[in-house]
């Protein structure tokens, strides 16, 4: 994992080099063929950047569900029966602990985690690392530079492109935000069936 000393400098190096209008190339992707059809967003209730993403998610209409740092309950009750009718996408803006209990539960519905962003409090800043698409990772660094960087990432959630695309990584900083928001690096995250080459 990536040292938050690490997460600023590179934060900083790379936010003067970000595409200007990343957003609006991004925004070619047409229609919701194109995009990850989501079955539910997933959120932690402890932090308000994850209530906010949210929020947002539930206002373009994606179906939301509300977690206390513990997955169990909603695989148990819920994604585990879904997943046994056909594998279906699902996203979210968790702590670690979710995202890496349901990638590894992905893997054997042939499914993986398309699109990571890492945030992390580093000295009255977040620090936002991307990898997936390479035009939805641009996007989302764009997007996170906003002190409501977690109500714009339930957009780019939302976008995540379907199928194969060019994968890229991307940086950026949100200054001036309280890091009660998020008191322990977040993870926002698609994770969606694989094509086959």
């Amino acid at each position: 994992m990536t040292s938050r000393r690490e997460f600023l400098r590179a934060g900083l190096a790379t936010s003067a080099l970000l595409p200007v209008g990343a957003r609006a190339s991004f925004a070619g992707v047409e229609g919701p063929a194109s995009r990850v059809s989501l079955y539910k967003v997933l959120y932690d209730t402890r932090f308000g950047a994850t209530v906010a993403f949210a929020r947002r998610a539930a206002a373009r209409g994606l179906r939301v569900h509300a977690m206390t740092g513990d997955m169990t309950s909603f695989w148990y009750h819920d994604l585990y029966h879904r997943w046994q009718q056909a594998p279906v996408a699902i996203a979210g803006l968790t702590g670690h602990g979710a995202l890496f209990c349901l990638e590894r539960l992905a893997w054997e519905q042939r499914m993986r985690v398309v699109y990571r962003g890492e945030h992390a409090a580093v000295g009255g800043c977040i620090a936002h690392r991307f990898e997936g698409p390479a035009q939805l990772a641009a996007a989302a660094a764009e997007a996170a530079a906003s002190v409501h960087w977690a109500a714009a990432l339930a957009d780019i959630v939302a976008d995540c492109p379907r199928g194969r695309a060019q994968s890229g990584t991307a940086q950026s900083l949100t200054a001036r935000v309280d890091a009660a928001a998020t008191a322990e690096p977040l993870f926002s995250w698609v994770i969606a069936p694989v094509p086959r080459a």
